[in-house]
């Protein structure tokens, strides 16, 4: 009955892996390399993913950027330490997503942290929706992706 259970709850844990989802893993692409909060953007054609930092980059700030950071409440994500921002200016493929299931079988409570509010995943579509840095693919990708999560966005879209 037990392995029954585990598979149960190992399906239940992959399911909750969606749009919004906030993942906590390692980062070999970040200076310095270093585990890192991330909010999952997209899982088809491929998985992308903004990073979640503790404060905006000055480099952002000084070339007036920052108002594509949106900000994360740390009242409202209780898996947070701290008040942080979603960067929207990049996106991140780094990871496989089948590879990232596997990891959720084994270990979900140590990478799947949370999802992000309705309303922050809302100002980060508006955010990447806005912005012309992002590679114009993966904007589309993001954006699509967002709106069959939040389907309003896509009703105001046509009306």
């Amino acid at each position: 009955m037990s392995g029954l259970r585990n598979l149960a709850l190992a399906q239940l844990a992959v399911k909750n892996l969606r749009i919004g989802s906030v993942i906590y893993k390692h980062c070999n692409f970040t200076t310095p390399e270093k585990n890192k909060y991330m909010v999952v953007v997209s899982l088809q054609p491929r998985l992308l993913v903004l990073l979640i930092n503790s404060e905006i980059n000055e480099f952002y700030i000084k070339k007036k950027l920052d108002h594509f950071h949106v900000p994360i409440n740390q009242s409202e994500h209780n898996f947070l330490d701290h008040d942080s921002f979603a960067n929207c200016i990049e996106a991140h493929t780094a990871f496989d997503l089948s590879t990232l299931k596997s990891e959720l079988l084994e270990n979900y409570s140590e990478i799947h942290k949370g999802w992000l509010s309705d309303n922050c995943l809302e100002n980060a579509y508006h955010a990447v929706k806005s912005n012309n840095i992002l590679r114009t693919g993966e904007q589309k990708e993001i954006i699509i992706s967002i709106e069959e999560q939040l389907p309003h966005l896509a009703i105001k879209l046509h009306q």
